[in-house]
């Protein structure tokens, strides 16, 4: 079963700043993983996402077998 499952995810802010572009991304239960990325990458950015703290501009998936967004 897959925990996180993401696709094709963007986030474009004002002024057309590309924060994530076509970031995917499939974590199965029981799985530890980590997200690295040097500064300015999106890290922050996708993980916002997930918990639903800002909206991406696209995306499809689920977490924990919910959509997302």
């Amino acid at each position: 079963m897959a925990v996180i499952q993401i696709q094709d995810v963007e986030k474009v802010y004002r002024g057309k700043v590309h924060a994530l572009r076509g970031v995917s991304l499939d974590v199965m239960d029981g799985e530890i993983f980590g997200l690295l990325g040097p500064n300015g990458a999106g890290k922050s950015t996708l993980v916002k996402i997930l918990m639903t703290v800002i909206h991406a501009s696209k995306i499809s998936g689920t977490l924990l077998e919910k959509p997302i967004g």
